[in-house]
């Protein structure tokens, strides 16, 4: 069942302290993740904007930041990851998601391999040794969104990372209002 309420959001998110001690100060959930932003709990935040935006939107939004980290690297496997991201979310059929699932290993580890995985797990996963399938299991496209976003700062700033946080979460809560996100929830 989908969270409707910021605080089963922040239980998808897998939120701690001093985060959840925002909850009750929350009138709704687009206000408690205004709250996290505002108390620079950029983590927090990150965590808690991708469980609530839908996994299509939340793979956009990973995909930008991604695409922001790996651009001045231009390390072919990255950027063709990237592509690949791009044609899923243009069109989120299962072709564009096998091509996301067998790209996967030639990925490095970081951003794009995490954008990749929350593309393969928006759909059925079959079990490689019985072929039995298996529905999405809620959430955890969204949980490959967080590390890739959060990837994506530790790549750009290391250093600073909270500035990189900012502008990321800046964008996150542009597609989370322009879908009008918060209406679904309580």
């Amino acid at each position: 069942m989908p969270a409707r309420t910021a605080k089963e959001l922040a239980i998808q998110a897998a939120l701690k302290q001093p985060a959840k001690e925002l909850l009750p100060l929350a009138q709704n959930a687009r206000h408690y993740a205004e709250l996290l932003i505002e108390r620079k709990l950029w983590m927090d935040s990150i965590a808690f904007l991708s469980h609530a935006i839908t996994p299509r939107e939340s793979i956009w939004w990973g995909w930008f930041c991604t695409r922001k980290a790996a651009l001045p690297k231009s390390d072919p496997a990255e950027l063709k990851a990237l592509s690949l991201a791009e044609a899923w979310i243009a069109q989120p059929n299962e072709e564009n998601r096998l091509a996301a699932k067998e790209a996967m290993p030639k990925t490095p580890p970081g951003a794009a391999q995490s954008v990749l995985e929350a593309i393969y797990y928006t759909g059925e996963i079959e079990n490689e040794v019985s072929g039995e399938k298996s529905p999405p299991v809620p959430y955890i496209s969204s949980k490959f969104i967080n590390a890739a976003v959060l990837c994506a700062v530790y790549e750009l700033n290391a250093n600073q990372p909270e500035e990189i946080a900012a502008e990321f979460l800046k964008q996150g809560m542009d597609v989370a209002n322009r879908i009008q996100l918060w209406a679904h929830y309580t």
